[in-house]
């Protein structure tokens, strides 16, 4: 299993990361992002007498997204509206980086301007805003998504459903209701172009790939170069059990200035395989890269793949390969600190600086198939679906800075509700498993957040309680189940089966607070041990009676024992990371609210201390990206 990293702006839970340095990278501005050449291909838009305008063929392919996200998540055409004229407020539908030099950052947008190795059409300043919605991150979610357009817009459409009453409001409202600008009545004016843009869309289609402008230029509708389509399998085998340090664009010691590819860390010696078909190319004076950089080409100013810090090749100048052949074996050549596969995709066949993309990015998007490691099919034509987020959060019970508690200088419960709530706003958290959440606590949380988040505790027993967003999670059933707390006294635990609004499919998540040694209650190891073994029985119980995920999310008051314990037998891994292999390496996570799945795709991990969070509690927040699955069938 690769062990994942996280979001940008947290902290990261992540091994070495192996680094890389081209030779030579001492440039002065980047050429990864699309950039508008002038006299190129334009269309002009016209709303009213009194309204014309012109766009990019890139600008109304922004807009053309917006309406197919809308289609596929069937928002009424009222709401698609409303997300149209916010973007067109917001960026005329042009995809902005942040190059980080605005004097309004907080202090977690620090590394915002790493957009900028991103593919993007412009690039502003203001307060850490991103891609054609200018959401702000990290609080709207991840740099790849607010710089994805699709993503973004998805983004933008669940939060927007999240609106009472959304329907009935004005667009400025309603657009306003999403997007809190600092100017409430900027949207008003875009409703024309909005229309507009709408009318002239294929409103009967139902995806990305299938939506299609009626063109009202003379000389016919723009179009872009075609894009690679051909068979795409990952460089390194699934079975290599890699991490991909997902370091594109990162900064580091041993290269200057932007990391042009990824890094996939693995044991030297792994095979390399061709990740398209293509001619191969070897050169043999880049240091940087070892004594051999393989490139994989289609063709010229077509996709090209690199391959460096290889200890074998096994091609020849010249050679035509399949897409999944073996090239060559990982190794640590060159300015490389361990073992890896440094991998460079260039779309347009550049040199090192030029046309570089995000190699992960760009897997996850063309990866075909039969690949063990693809969430989201290429093949299938069906747009990607979003990831979502899901938490554990001990929230530190009221009893604790109430008048006469053990923590008297912490803020009031509600005031830390309050805190806990803008949290899961800002990383749009879709389920959460509290711990100590006491009876005022979720009173101060259903006051706060009662318009987009339902909560379900068992027996009124509200300490351990889940809680889901509403714009992405629907509620099937409830449950609980019994463990030893405090000296073998028995608690009910919470567990709900949830449908994804996105794809129909069911989740379980269940969440635990295991009993932890204290002053007033010592030597409860025994109790955590018999925890432990019901909560795996149940696990393996749901597992083997439904065809669904299953997530358990607490405080667990254990770290690398636990860990051992609850993966035994493979069902569960954690998203940590960690090998769940026939011997047991846990990760080097320190903490003790954990979150494990059954055949998740973690995509990444983190966990929050400071900042608010370190005002909430004495617990960290802690969060897990997963993938998700596209709708196969199985238990309803």
């Amino acid at each position: 299993m690769s062990k994942p990293t996280f979001i940008a702006g947290l902290a990261l839970v992540v091994g070495v990361v192996a680094l890389v340095m081209p030779a030579v990278l001492m440039i002065t501005s980047f050429t990864g992002g699309r950039s508008e050449v002038a006299g190129g291909c334009t269309e002009t838009v016209e709303a009213n007498a009194a309204t014309r305008e012109t766009f990019s063929t890139s600008q109304l392919a922004n807009a053309q997204t917006v309406i197919a996200v809308g289609q596929g998540m069937n928002v009424p055409a009222r709401g698609v509206l409303i997300a149209l004229a916010a973007a067109h407020q917001e960026s005329r539908f042009q995809n902005y980086a942040n190059d980080g030099l605005g004097r309004d950052l907080e202090p977690e947008q620090a590394g915002v301007e790493r957009s900028l190795s991103l593919p993007h059409d412009a690039v502003g300043s203001d307060h850490g805003s991103l891609g054609i919605f200018q959401q702000q991150w990290p609080w709207w979610g991840s740099i790849p998504d607010l710089m994805d357009p699709a993503a973004s817009s998805r983004k933008f459409f669940m939060r927007l459903m999240s609106v009472r009453g959304w329907q009935e409001m004005s667009v400025t409202a309603a657009a306003q209701a999403v997007q809190r600008s600092a100017y409430p009545d900027a949207y008003a004016d875009d409703e024309a172009i909005a229309a507009s843009l709408m009318g002239r869309a294929d409103l009967t289609s139902g995806s990305v790939e299938e939506a299609s402008w009626t063109s009202g230029s003379e000389g016919g509708p723009c179009v872009e170069p075609a894009t690679f389509s051909g068979r795409v399998v990952s460089p390194l085998p699934a079975s290599a059990r890699f991490t991909d340090q997902r370091n594109f664009g990162g900064s580091g010691q041993l290269w200057s200035r932007g990391h042009t590819g990824t890094d996939l860390s693995t044991a030297c010696g792994t095979p390399v395989v061709a990740a398209n078909d293509g001619v191969v190319s070897i050169e043999t004076d880049q240091a940087w890269a070892g004594k051999w950089l393989v490139k994989v080409g289609v063709g010229e100013g077509r996709l090209h793949t690199w391959y460096a810090h290889m200890q074998s090749v096994s091609v020849v100048q010249g050679q035509r390969v399949r897409a999944g052949q073996k090239i060559g074996a990982v190794g640590s050549l060159g300015n490389s600190t361990g073992c890896h596969l440094h991998f460079e995709v260039h779309p347009q066949g550049g040199s090192i600086y030029e046309d570089d993309e995000d190699p992960s990015k760009w897997l996850e998007d063309h990866l075909s198939g039969d690949v063990a490691q693809v969430v989201n099919e290429a093949a299938t034509g069906t747009e990607p679906l979003p990831d979502h987020l899901i938490a554990s959060f001990n929230v530190l019970g009221h009893s604790h800075t109430k008048p006469g508690g053990n923590k008297p200088s912490w803020a009031n419960s509600r005031q830390r509700m309050r805190w806990a709530v803008q949290l899961l706003d800002r990383y749009g958290v879709g389920v959460v498993g509290f711990q100590e959440l006491e009876p005022p606590q979720r009173n101060a949380f259903l006051a706060f957040a009662r318009d987009r988040y339902s909560v379900f505790s068992p027996h009124g027993e509200t300490s351990n309680s889940i809680a889901w967003h509403r714009g992405r999670w629907a509620f099937v059933s409830g449950s609980s189940f019994t463990i030893p707390y405090f000296n073998g006294q028995k608690r009910h635990m919470p567990m709900v089966r949830l449908r994804d609004v996105l794809t129909g499919l069911d989740s379980i998540f269940l969440n635990v607070h295991n009993p932890a040694d204290t002053k007033r209650f010592p030597a409860q190891a025994r109790f955590r041990r018999e925890a432990v073994r019901r909560e795996v029985a149940i696990v393996r119980s749901l597992d083997a009676r439904y065809s669904v995920l299953i997530f358990i999310t607490g405080d667990f008051n254990e770290r690398h024992d636990l860990y051992c314990a609850m993966t035994a037998g493979g069902r569960l891994s954690a998203a940590a990371g960690g090998s769940d292999s026939s011997t047991c390496r846990p990760p080097k996570y320190e903490g003790i609210d954990w979150i494990f799945g059954t055949n998740a795709a973690w995509r990444a991990h983190g966990v929050l201390k400071r900042g608010i969070a370190g005002k909430v509690t004495d617990h960290p927040l802690v969060l897990a990206q997963v993938a998700t699955p596209m709708a196969t069938g199985g238990d309803r």
